[in-house]
């Protein structure tokens, strides 16, 4: 199938106005119907809607453009609700009391001594959390207690060798260890530091320049000097997709993450006109790189995890340009932009959790009030609702535990994110709410499907399979592994990454047991597991649904190495929607007899039972058990219990996961086998 056949449950198709309502997903009826519909993947697009001669006579200047209400505009902060000025007043008491902590060498080389991120990290982001914190607090209240804090926060920051973490310093030519300051480089979180310290600056300058006017100096003096002005002077940067050269592969969350940040300092802080429009044409040129490269069927190649950080910082990009031009533009109907954005629809099982391929957690919820602006801004109300449900549950519009959990989150607090979600608090408590559950999703481009029994309802069987390639951003070895559930619970499960460390990004990477496809759901043969790289691969992939059934089937014998002796493995995976059951058929054939395991992972106790079956059961009282019947005569059944130390893969599945191996008697040269999942 090419890439204009069939994209059940409009995923890709979304894009064009008028196939959506509000509670109903498009299906197409054939792949002929699906096929003229599909939006094409538009090439340079920014910098065609913005070229410079646009931006120069429409782009506000920095003194004009007023994009949010400053400190001093009391009438706006005092309408943001009232639990939420209370949470971040209370959040910004409490950190204020907590002090700011040292940044010490030692901490900082831990990455190059022992490969640990986590640290360092921890305390670089906790600094510019309680700086988030403050200064909405200070936004809030409108009383002038926080300023002091304020200040100290911005002038420990400025103060900083290295805005970054230690795990990028491979961008400078020293290497990792201590960063270079003769030699900044532009990386995530330097330009997630600019965009804070810009809009601390555009909302409290009045305040703190009544201390100091060399507080706001500072701050437009050090995001030049570290962020502005080396990405205006290189294009060699990895992640800006400028140096000339073909890309191997799309652009990663960096190249949107970086511009949509670089975009709002150079917008509120660069005073000289023309070097601002110049800056504003390279960042669009540079999104334009990404946006070129994306996946033509406007699938996510690096996951949920990485949504919020890809086609949404491309959204906050494009979304801020248009409006620093009065917008004056209709780039946001682009049909494309809208399939990026409902992608995360095709990712989602059922409540917080999706389809974690790759380096994520399967609890995943985008920024709510985020998504809610993208599809209102597409024009897409599926989208739209759903953001607002996302928001309800875990967003800084939230209300009671929800919220105070949203706002004192750890992590990477974005100002551009926060600063417009509670400001349009109220708007998108008030929307309608909708838990999107899409029957279908098919990007045969990427290789990525989903199936459940029926729309709008997590009831059933349901399954979601990738069967790709494994040259991806945040690759796992996993082409053609199956996450299924029941009733929206899992019953085999994608395990997720382990805390990042030196080794994720080294050549010990595929050693990690997360990353490897033997403990993903697929076969290892004669002891071989899938490869790495770009030729290691599915093929022969062919998706078709209706409403008896939908049937996803691949050749996964190019993902394992020449020395495993594949000739084909056929994988095929049914969801019947007369039965409720999901079916798995593994038809194979080898160059030598070798013996053949099958895993499945899972966070269900599994029971070996009699006559070829195991049962899969949940904590007692979280949902219904599952049966796996597999062919008896054929497989061994043996379950391994996998302890779990990792904080993140804890919260995930609980303390411990299990693997199941079905083994095959005896060396096989050939097979054709069928298992099956149902509700027990």
């Amino acid at each position: 199938m090419n890439r204009r056949q069939f994209v059940g449950g409009s995923i890709a198709l979304a894009g064009q106005s008028g196939l959506l309502s509000a509670t109903k997903a498009f299906v197409a009826s054939s792949p002929a119907e699906a096929e003229a519909r599909l939006p094409e993947r538009p090439h340079n697009l920014l910098s065609t809607t913005f070229p410079e001669s646009f931006l120069a006579a429409r782009l506000m200047s920095v003194q004009d453009w007023h994009p949010y209400p400053r400190w001093g505009e009391r009438s706006v902060w005092e309408v943001v609700p009232a639990d939420i000025r209370a949470a971040f007043v209370a959040k910004a008491e409490s950190d204020s009391k907590a002090g700011w902590k040292a940044f010490l060498a030692t901490r900082f080389l831990d990455y190059a001594r022992t490969g640990s991120r986590g640290l360092y990290q921890d305390d670089t982001f906790a600094r510019r959390g309680k700086l988030y914190h403050l200064v909405l607090a200070e936004c809030m209240e409108g009383k002038g207690r926080f300023l002091d804090d304020i200040m100290n926060g911005v002038w420990l920051i400025c103060e900083e060798s290295f805005w970054g973490v230690p795990a990028h310093l491979n961008m400078q030519r020293a290497g990792k260890g201590l960063p270079d300051v003769t030699e900044p480089v532009v990386e995530l979180f330097g330009a997630d530091t600019a965009q804070l310290l810009a809009w601390t600056h555009y909302l409290l300058r009045e305040p703190l320049d009544r201390i100091s006017p060399l507080i706001s100096k500072r701050i437009v003096l050090e995001t030049q000097r570290r962020i502005l002005q080396p990405a205006r002077s290189r294009t060699d940067f990895w992640w800006m997709g400028l140096d000339g050269e073909p890309l191997a592969r799309p652009l990663p969350n960096w190249n949107p993450w970086i511009n949509s940040n670089l975009l709002v300092a150079n917008l509120l802080l660069e005073e000289d006109p023309q070097q601002r429009i110049q800056e504003t044409v390279r960042i669009l040129k540079s999104l334009d790189a990404y946006l070129n490269g994306y996946w033509p069927d406007a699938a996510e190649e690096e996951g949920p995890g990485y949504y919020s950080e890809s086609p949404l910082a491309l959204y906050e990009a494009v979304s801020m340009v248009n409006q620093a031009t009065g917008n004056a533009t209709n780039v946001l109907a682009n049909p494309f932009l809208r399939a990026m954005g409902r992608y995360i629809l095709a990712a989602h099982v059922a409540g917080d959790d999706y389809t974690n391929y790759g380096d994520a957690h399967v609890h995943a919820n985008p920024p709510g009030e985020l998504v809610y602006r993208f599809g209102k801004s597409v024009g897409d109300q599926q989208l739209e609702a759903f953001g607002a449900w996302c928001a309800a549950r875990s967003g800084l519009t939230a209300t009671g535990e929800a919220l105070l959990r949203a706002v004192d989150a750890k992590g990477r607090e974005s100002m551009s994110r926060g600063l417009a979600a509670v400001l349009d608090a109220n708007r998108v408590r008030q929307a309608p709410k909708e838990e999107a559950l899409l029957r279908d999703a098919w990007y045969p481009e990427f290789g990525f499907a989903t199936a459940r029994m029926k729309a709008n309802s997590a009831e059933g069987m349901y399954f979601a399979v990738l069967a790709a390639n494994n040259n991806r951003t945040h690759n796992h070895n996993d082409t053609g592994s199956y996450i299924l559930y029941l009733d929206g619970m899992p019953v085999a499960i994608d395990t997720g990454a382990e805390a990042y460390s030196a080794k994720n990004s080294g050549a010990e990477r595929y050693s990690i047991w997360t990353m490897s496809s033997a403990y993903h759901n697929l076969p290892t043969i004669g002891g071989i597991a899938e490869h790495a790289g770009p030729e290691y691969k599915a093929t022969q992939r062919k998706y078709s649904s209706n409403d008896q059934r939908a049937v996803y089937s691949f050749d996964i014998a190019q993902a394992y190495p020449a020395a495993a002796g594949v000739k084909s493995w056929m994988r095929t995976v049914t969801l019947d929607r007369v039965r409720d059951v999901i079916t798995v058929k593994e038809k194979f054939e080898f160059a030598r007899a070798v013996p053949v395991s099958l895993t499945v992972m899972t966070p269900r106790i599994a029971t070996v039972a009699t006559g070829g079956s195991l049962v899969l059961k949940l904590a007692a009282g979280e949902g219904r058990p599952c049966r796996l019947n597999y062919e008896d005569a054929s497989l061994i059944p043996t379950v391994e219990t996998i302890k779990l130390s990792d904080a993140g893969l804890r919260q995930s599945w609980g303390s411990q996961i299990y693997r199941i191996l079905l083994t095959s008697r005896q060396p096989v040269v050939s097979g054709n086998w069928t298992y099956e999942f149902l509700p027990a």
